[in-house]
């Protein structure tokens, strides 16, 4: 039987993007920049998003694309935001299905039709989202559709931030967080959206890392069931707070997923002490899902 400490190895290494992943993911987000590249002046087309800083989960869900337009689009930006999301949602269609290309509140989101497989078989991407943006100074404004408004953001800040956290962790930050956005994802997103995560493991695992996965997840359910009521700002200090879609029902629920969560490793580590070590795997195995080893 595995030890618990070689478990959490294997699992970490499952999460990690294989070969075959990345060369799907390349495929795809190439074939979707060239098709915007055609329709519109872009200055720039960047992936961003989890998936550039490298915090994105198994099996591949999306890639973010960030396009920022250039002065001949400067159009758009005297009209309402959802228009540029329709002009991109039209420009890829000539590329894609139509019913495949859906609009969303700030991106355009392609998806592949790509079922998940909630194992370490996955070798797809499941969906591209593509997000239009416009130069604002030194950072970058971005269309809200549900708002009708345009909103700062700054995916190279949110991307610098999470290397630094890994850095100060001993490179175990990235690893924690996709450990923890494998357990939402299991669990139905109580944290949503899934970069909230990400936002809150940016205060709450706190440097240096402790040497073991188990005490600083249980250290982290612990302490963000009792904060999940916070406002979470953006971590670049130019949008709204990443936390904007938790209203009280929903802090509710992911309060209780959270404790739900502690109290789970707890008896995990319980079982471990008592020398129940299969026992103790099935429960790390419940919190995480499939991709936790037993063997």
């Amino acid at each position: 039987m595995i030890s618990l400490s070689d478990a959490f190895l294997k699992f970490k290494s499952r999460l990690e993007l294989t070969e075959a992943e990345q060369t799907d993911a390349s495929r795809r987000h190439k074939r979707v920049r060239e098709l915007l590249r055609d329709a519109f002046d872009l200055e720039r087309d960047v992936l961003s998003g989890s998936y550039a800083r490298r915090t994105k989960t198994k099996p591949l869900e999306d890639v973010d694309i960030f396009c920022v337009l250039g002065p001949k689009e400067q159009k758009y930006k005297s009209q309402q935001p959802s228009k540029i999301l329709e002009a991109f949602q039209k420009a890829l269609a000539k590329g894609y299905p139509n019913d495949s290309v859906k609009l969303q509140r700030r991106s355009v989101q392609i998806d592949f039709g790509v079922t998940s497989v909630d194992d370490d078989s996955g070798e797809q991407v499941m969906s591209v989202d593509v997000v239009p943006a416009f130069t604002l100074g030194n950072h970058y404004e971005i269309p809200d559709a549900k708002t009708s408004s345009w909103i700062k953001t700054d995916p190279d800040v949110h991307k610098q931030l999470a290397t630094d956290s890994n850095k100060a962790f001993s490179e175990q930050w990235v690893p924690i967080v996709k450990m923890l956005k494998k357990w939402n994802r299991t669990h139905e997103k109580p944290v949503t959206p899934p970069f909230l995560v990400e936002v809150m493991a940016l205060q709450l695992l706190a440097p240096p890392f402790s040497g073991g996965y188990p005490y600083e997840l249980k250290s982290f359910f612990a302490t963000a069931a009792d904060r999940i009521a916070d406002v979470w700002e953006d971590p670049a200090r130019l949008g709204p707070p990443v936390s904007d879609q938790m209203d009280s029902s929903k802090v509710q629920a992911a309060r209780k997923a959270l404790t739900e969560a502690e109290s789970l490793v707890s008896r995990a580590l319980r079982l471990a002490r008592d020398g129940r070590n299969g026992d103790a795997l099935q429960e790390w195995r419940r919190l995480f899902g499939p991709l936790f080893p037993l063997s």
